[in-house]
């Protein structure tokens, strides 16, 4: 039993003399002089994904082809795209060098996609 108050006694001066605490979880902690500097912002937020409005053709009559709700004629524009075909089955539509063929109708499908000179 003297070893063990020894030992205990030992302990206690070792760390009195280094100054060392025990962690009391009740002890309340003054509160930071500046709360803003430990705060972060937040992270960058990822830019929105731009949502892509698909070209639909529902119908063609008399040279004109209804798009998107709207009647279009050839050369007309339809989301920056010129249109330059109009036949009974599909219409071409041109974006700078690309040509896309959408057909008509319910399947709304784009037939092909080509470059052009």
């Amino acid at each position: 039993m003297r070893k063990f108050s020894i030992g205990i006694t030992l302990c206690l001066s070792v760390s009195f003399l280094l100054h060392a605490q025990m962690y009391d979880p009740f002890y309340k902690t003054s509160k930071p002089k500046s709360s803003s500097s430990l705060l972060r912002p937040p992270p960058p937020m990822m830019a929105a994904v731009p949502t892509v409005i698909p070209t639909v053709v529902s119908a063609v009559m008399n040279n004109k082809a209804f798009i998107n709700g709207a009647w279009y004629a050839i050369g007309d524009k339809v989301d920056n795209k010129e249109v330059t075909y109009i036949q009974n089955n599909f219409v071409g539509l041109k974006d700078g060098n690309r040509l896309t063929m959408i057909s008509v109708g319910s399947n709304r499908r784009v037939l092909g996609t080509k470059d052009v000179p």
